[in-house]
């Protein structure tokens, strides 16, 4: 056992293939270019898995490709017999239809078949009571809880999913723990996690195997929150910082954090776990 003075706190160590437990498989990674949701397709694909990422407009595109590069790169340095197929596609979450190009996109681009959906991209907007506009209220309902619905609803209704499936919805230590300016988007999460358990029940019947799973995310070191002003990510750090556990002094989380917690849940090892909300948040809010 190692002592006090032997603790190593944890780094994210650089992108390396890993064992190929997820060769042949195909993800569904929403919000795929930047923070966790690209770190969560980093994960699978170094482990094997072909990607459908998705990004919110045309700009974002050289993000992915970036991500991109670094795959084949890894896998062509390890001589891996194998090399898995990443493809980006602008789908706005904001915009019920663009449901419909990511079912086109696994119809044409990856024979008609997806195993893994993390459903990682959110809209958030942080309104104080009595300052929220219609389009504030309007866009997270839309982004947040009609989206995800709508994919999940196309992608049973093509008969997309496979046996063994893993669905993966990202929330966030808000539903639990709300703050002045959360109202909107806690009330969204919240309603999320509602959605995936009830896929838990569902999904199994037509897809036997199949899992769905929410992660409540905590304070992580992203770059949506970098585009918060200094002064709240700070007060943020100040209140939720102390409350980490699996460290003194506490740490923000890193996107890696969030993203092995995930490619556990995708992972055959994780096949009695179903209908769950699981922290990954250094123990920083409860769930229970």
């Amino acid at each position: 056992m190692a002592s006090q003075e032997e603790f190593i706190p944890y780094s994210p160590p650089a992108p390396a293939v890993q064992e190929q437990d997820l060769e042949g498989k195909v993800a569904v990674v929403t919000g795929a270019t930047q923070g966790i949701g690209r770190s969560i397709a980093l994960n699978l694909a170094t482990r094997g898995a072909s990607i459908l990422g998705t990004y919110s407009s045309p700009e974002s595109a050289h993000n992915f490709d970036t991500l991109h590069h670094t795959i084949n790169d890894l896998y062509s340095r390890s001589n891996h017999r194998y090399t898995p197929k990443l493809f980006g596609l602008v789908a706005n979450i904001k915009v019920l239809l663009s449901t419909h190009a990511i079912c086109e996109a696994i119809e044409n681009e990856f024979f008609g078949k997806v195993d893994i959906l993390v459903l990682n991209a959110s809209h958030n907007v942080r309104p104080k009571l009595g300052e929220a506009t219609l389009d504030d209220i309007a866009d997270s309902l839309t982004a947040n809880i009609q989206w995800p619905a709508m994919l999940v609803e196309d992608l049973v209704r093509r008969n997309l999913f496979q046996y063994n499936s893993r669905v993966i919805t990202i929330s966030s230590d808000r539903v639990r723990s709300p703050n002045p300016g959360s109202a909107i988007y806690s009330a969204s999460k919240s309603a999320l996690e509602s959605l995936t358990r009830s896929w838990a029940v569902e999904l199994p019947l037509t897809f036997p195997g199949t899992t769905a799973n929410a992660v409540s995310v905590g304070l992580t070191d992203t770059p949506q929150l970098r585009e918060f002003p200094g002064e709240v990510v700070e007060k943020l750090k100040e209140e939720i910082v102390p409350k980490v556990r699996v460290q003194k002094g506490g740490r923000m989380g890193f996107a890696e954090d969030v993203s092995d917690v995930v490619g556990w849940l995708v992972s055959e090892k994780s096949r009695w776990v179903t209908g769950s909300v699981v922290a990954a948040n250094g123990g920083a809010i409860f769930i229970g």
